[in-house]
């Protein structure tokens, strides 16, 4: 996992801040250490959707970012339930493919940006 350093530098303003390639890279990292518990709630997300999913339907992840979320769903559910990963972000949307492909995910996976920008 790459380390994050986007802010290292003082004089870069934190409405700078854009979900860009930049970020994309550094993700996985920012996170784990801003959001208290995402690791675990990672592994609820997972043992919840695998209570509920359906087979043959879809499971949709908005905001999907790098994909984490999939590829932990990836591990638990049935092989034809399909994911749609949609983000705003095509450094994110691009990060989430490769990551997906990086861990094996074979699966039917559609990766889109919104109809609309908020």
């Amino acid at each position: 996992m790459k380390k994050d350093s986007v802010f290292k530098d003082a004089q870069k303003p934190a409405y700078d801040f854009k979900f860009n390639k930049e970020v994309a890279t550094v993700f996985d990292d920012m996170v784990v250490r801003s959001v208290p518990f995402y690791e675990e709630i990672q592994r609820m997300i997972a043992e919840l959707t695998k209570n509920f999913a359906v087979k043959g339907t879809n499971v949709y992840g908005l905001g999907c970012s790098t994909g984490t979320t999939m590829i932990n769903l990836d591990k638990v559910l049935p092989e034809d339930i399909h994911f749609v990963g949609i983000d705003n972000s095509e450094g994110m949307l691009k990060k989430c493919k490769s990551d997906l492909k990086k861990a094996g995910v074979e699966r039917e996976v559609a990766l889109r940006k919104p109809r609309f920008e908020p």
